[in-house]
């Protein structure tokens, strides 16, 4: 396993050689995750205030679709804020149950109103009132600096582009969010694997195979990108795909230090900003959020109960980069590489 980081190089490039992990290895296209692979969250003022507009419009639809009485008595914004919580919980116990199927999230909102003792909710209700949760993703996830520049030269070298994304959202607002940021230039829908669309997460290998058999590309010959080792690293080789993981920023310490076999996870010192995004949890490891999968999947692959490490002996990517832009460095041309 490698680590490649511009920091540590003189002059800011990196080092014109082959890399031995792939040396010999034909790579025809990149598969990439999205979130903090290619986006990341705005700061938490931000985030909040997306997620409050969209509370009220949920909570607006919650009034239409069943009796006053029904209803906790509580204002539009906290009775939002609480069909959040408890939606985003029960979607967390479904992926636990059945951590290769995406949860059927508008079904999650009408058990949740069920265990409210509100009863007639229909599941269209449930779809809309839980489409109204969506935080649109232009306004909440900007592109990393160097996503365009990288995805441009890509294409242009020849490799074929692919996503593979595990999201409670998709259908057409995505792919409009998709065109606002500039990504369907890249990206063709029909080589994106959307879980929301398909019914399938990552780890499952069916997801990966959607992509790749829309490319027309043996997993053999495909690089899977992305920021979570349970979902991205752990899914792409069990189909033999090459991986590279790109931690959150604020575990890319941490991932330097185990790649140089300075530390183990279980060791590393790595201290979470005050103001990041998601929810802290007394249970987490270093370095993620309740609302990462390999938070909610460590619950499935940890036999004695407790919440795994980041960095497992049994999942360790191929490679690990810092910035989106390494990849230039590394894959310059079609085929052998």
């Amino acid at each position: 396993m490698l680590f490649i980081s511009r920091i540590d190089v003189k002059g800011g490039s990196l080092p014109k050689k082959p890399l031995p992990a792939l040396t010999g290895r034909t790579v025809r296209c990149l598969l990439f995750d999205l979130g903090d692979t290619l986006w990341f969250r705005k700061d938490l003022a931000v985030w909040q205030q997306l997620e409050y507009a969209s509370n009220v419009q949920a909570a607006t639809l919650l009034r239409q679709a069943v009796a006053p009485i029904s209803l906790p008595d509580k204002s539009d914004t906290a009775l939002g804020q609480r069909l959040r919580d408890a939606t985003d919980e029960q979607i967390r116990i479904m992926i636990r149950q059945n951590p290769g199927l995406e949860p059927d999230c508008a079904h999650a909102v009408v058990q949740v109103l069920q265990q409210w003792s509100i009863e007639g909710v229909t599941r269209d209700n449930g779809a809309a009132i839980f489409e109204a949760l969506r935080v649109r993703i232009p306004k909440s996830r900007p592109l990393f600096d160097d996503v365009l520049s990288t995805l441009t030269t890509l294409q242009q070298r020849g490799f074929q582009l692919g996503i593979v994304t595990n999201r409670h959202w998709g259908g057409q607002p995505f792919q409009e969010d998709l065109h606002t940021l500039g990504l369907l230039n890249f990206f063709d829908p029909r080589h994106m694997a959307i879980s929301a669309d398909l019914g399938i997460r990552k780890p499952n290998p069916a997801i990966f195979l959607h992509a790749l058999n829309a490319l027309n590309i043996p997993p053999e010959e495909a690089v899977m990108v992305g920021d979570s080792l349970k979902a991205d690293i752990l899914g792409g080789k069990m189909l033999g795909i090459f991986t590279i993981w790109k931690p959150k920023p604020h575990v890319r310490r941490q991932a330097n230090l185990i790649a140089t076999g300075a530390t183990t996870a279980a060791h590393s010192t790595l201290v979470l900003p005050e103001d990041h995004g998601g929810e802290q949890h007394d249970d987490l490891s270093e370095g993620l959020l309740i609302t990462d999968d390999d938070y909610v999947l460590s619950y499935v692959l940890n036999r004695e109960g407790r919440v795994d490490q980041h960095m497992q002996s049994d999942i360790k990517p191929d490679l690990i980069i810092e910035n989106i832009s390494d990849l230039l460095d590394i894959f310059t041309e079609v085929g052998v590489q």
